[in-house]
């Protein structure tokens, strides 16, 4: 049997814990978290950020009824590409330093170049953890040409009813938060600790709830940008009020379908019982119908004689930008330095997810990896700046297996 102090001390640590779980299950419900044995099972230390949508319940979005299968020109890329301290990497290590597991270039139209790595496919899902938000910028474009919303002028409070947000953010307008300028106090740390308000709302169970609760400013609307995830989850509101949709059936409608995707898609929700998409990330899909959403951009809007997104809305995110070597965001979309010449511009997610675009070379490439955090971004556009302009110089014939 344990000494007396022995069992003494397992009594109190018991009860310590027990009081500990008892308090951290009192702050998951007023934070409207999974339940513990949920949160352990997300395995985050396990599994791929790239595959985390396989944690989360999810609206599914089906393929096209009409799919366009990618007309196919491969070649090898033999080139190397600018890295850091002035060096250059061949592509093959270029995607091994950045631990790529998709690489798809598209020139003109036409796949030039695939690589898939870690045992990944064609057909591997992937989820875009912030590339969502050029999703929602594109289903926000659809909306004001159908005439859904009148206009980015309009204060949300026209779209969302005084229990649903704040009255402090009522009159932000839907274009402050497309360009994240509305000062919605949400921090954008991604510590991974469930102190950081954008952790609890990406494993929220109720983001209703969790939109409502919020009330703070940072600054005033309008005022200065500051990016923030909440302000595409709140915009993602504001469209299923305009369009009396969810997010993901809107989304399957209106470029699912005329966009020609091949591949069943899916949108991670905050729980099978509210059903609302996280619409600041985890849209999960292949490479390449990732690839079709720069590719409307690239036509200016348009799939064959159907203008999705009118054509100024597809031009928007070409404008240049003056300003030193870093990232500007526009609509949904982030801008590179030195751009006037390319005025290319991508979808960037958190750990290395790409959507990048080139009108000067009509090329589109897609990046999907576990890289880092927020790490390497400017390097990296740069790098597929580099490939855009090699793929649309160069015809070499048949792809042969090298990098």
């Amino acid at each position: 049997m344990p000494h007396a102090r022995t069992t003494t001390l397992l009594t109190r640590s018991a009860a310590a814990l027990l009081v500990l779980l008892a308090g951290a299950e009192i702050g998951r419900r007023i934070a409207d978290l999974p339940s513990l044995p949920a949160l352990v099972d997300l395995q985050f230390d396990i599994t791929p950020r790239s595959q985390s949508y396989k944690v989360f319940e999810a609206n599914r979005i089906a393929r096209s009824t009409h799919p366009r299968p990618w007309p196919m020109a491969l070649r090898a890329l033999e080139i190397s590409v600018p890295w850091k301290d002035g060096s250059q990497l061949p592509v093959i290590d270029f995607l091994k330093t950045t631990s790529a597991h998709a690489f798809v270039v598209i020139q003109d139209g036409k796949i030039v170049y695939e690589r898939y790595i870690d045992g990944y496919d064609a057909n591997s899902r992937f989820t875009s953890f912030s590339v969502a938000k050029s999703f929602v910028s594109a289903l926000t474009g659809v909306a004001l040409q159908q005439g859904k919303i009148r206009s980015l002028g309009e204060p949300i409070g026209h779209y969302l009813n005084s229990d649903e947000i704040a009255p402090a953010y009522a009159g932000i307008t839907i274009g402050q938060l497309l360009d994240m300028r509305s000062g919605i106090d949400v921090d954008e740390n991604y510590g991974g600790s469930l102190a950081s308000p954008v952790v609890r709302m990406f494993v929220s169970t109720d983001l209703h709830r969790f939109i409502a609760r919020r009330s703070g400013l940072r600054f005033a609307p309008g005022s200065r940008f500051e990016y923030r995830s909440v302000d595409t989850l709140v915009l993602s509101r504001v469209l299923a009020h305009a369009t009396g949709m969810r997010l993901s059936d809107f989304a399957q409608q209106v470029l699912w379908e005329p966009l020609g995707m091949e591949q069943d898609a899916s949108w991670s929700v905050d729980s099978g019982q509210h059903g609302v998409e996280k619409a600041f990330c985890c849209l999960n899909t292949t490479a390449r119908d990732f690839a079709r959403l720069g590719l409307l951009y690239l036509d200016g809007g348009r799939v064959g004689d159907q203008q999705v997104v009118s054509p100024s809305w597809a031009h928007e995110p070409r404008q240049p930008v003056n300003h030193g070597e870093v990232l500007d965001y526009r609509d949904g979309w982030w801008i590179p330095p030195g751009n006037a010449d390319d005025r290319d511009f991508s979808a960037i997610g958190v750990f290395g997810q790409y959507i990048y675009v080139n009108p000067a070379t009509r090329t589109v490439i897609v990046k999907l990896s576990d890289y880092g955090v927020e790490q390497d971004e400017v390097l990296t556009m740069l790098a597929m700046r580099s490939i855009s302009h090699y793929v649309a110089g160069k015809n070499q014939g048949l792809f042969t297996n090298r990098p």
